[in-house]
């Protein structure tokens, strides 16, 4: 018996050669459903491949989604899901509930997948992640020499949408598995892989340069410059008293003290992810002279 292939939310695209489901009659559809609400309409172990277009980040709770499909699917089958990136403006449009990124599936399939096993009711191995950048955005950051695993971990607007590919086990045993991270311009187009640098493991040298530069006087520097020295010494009658001496020695100690607080400010604030995203994207918004 052959066994099935389905497209969830398929709308009016539905994927060649597989039986389409959505609340909304039409033509293409073949099941009428409120996936949140029924069951999917089939046996246990009767699908092999499940795929998904733009329909996960509508839903309220895509997890009992997710057991349908543990459910129906048999050992090995494929799953092949696509919605708009996180950091991509369309995935906040109107209608979206959810906000995908790597992190959700990473989540559930590698880094906490003897927690979520139960939850989905089967071992979900996340084979893939595949960006899909414009070709225009990957011209400009060539341009400006600004590596893609950099791109995609710091900045927003690089990902328009992105797929991941996984397999379904019932009854694994096998070890955990990494995905490989690949990029194309469209769906159907070539994949390249994502380099990730050799050293992308956190040096501890280079924290600790890191932690002595973010809290030094050399930041504080540039970020609240001092005037610069006046080339000549004043003639004596314009020469300060002790008085205003004094007063000025203690104008300049209350700044430091201020800028002393403004520096441990800074140095906490750019601990933060926003902090780094937000320098990130005012970089590259400089790069491609947008600023």
């Amino acid at each position: 018996m052959n066994k099935l292939r389905i497209d969830l939310g398929c709308g009016s695209r539905k994927k060649n050669k597989t039986i389409g489901i959505d609340i909304h009659a039409q033509p293409c559809v073949d099941y009428v459903l409120d996936l949140q609400k029924e069951p999917l309409p089939f046996p246990d172990k009767s699908v092999e491949y499940v795929h998904s277009s733009h329909f996960l980040e509508h839903l309220d709770y895509p997890v009992k989604v997710f057991q349908e499909i543990s459910r129906v699917c048999i050992e090995n089958a494929q799953l092949e899901f696509w919605t708009p990136y996180t950091w991509s403006n369309s995935a906040f449009i109107y209608g979206h509930k959810q906000f995908f990124n790597e992190d959700h599936y990473l989540h559930m399939c590698v880094w906490n997948s003897s927690f979520w096993e139960p939850a989905l009711k089967a071992r979900w191995l996340l084979k893939e992640i595949n960006y899909i950048i414009d070709s225009d955005v990957l011209i400009e950051l060539h341009k400006n020499k600004i590596p893609l695993d950099f791109a995609l971990k710091y900045y927003k607007g690089i990902v328009r949408e992105f797929g991941v590919f996984i397999e379904v086990h019932h009854n694994y045993t096998g070890e955990e598995l990494q995905p490989i991270k690949t990029f194309a311009v469209e769906r159907s187009a070539k994949r390249y892989p994502v380099k990730i640098p050799s050293d992308a493991n956190v040096n501890s040298s280079d924290l600790n340069n890191a932690f002595k530069w973010f809290s030094s006087w050399e930041v504080g520097q540039q970020l609240f410059p001092l005037p610069p020295t006046p080339p000549e010494e004043l003639p004596s009658e314009l020469q300060p008293n002790q008085a205003e001496v004094e007063g000025l020695q203690s104008q300049l100690q209350y700044t430091q003290a201020q800028l002393q607080q403004a520096q441990a400010v800074i140095a906490a604030m750019q601990k933060t992810k926003f902090w780094k995203l937000r320098e990130a994207w005012l970089k590259f918004k400089k790069v491609i002279g947008k600023s």
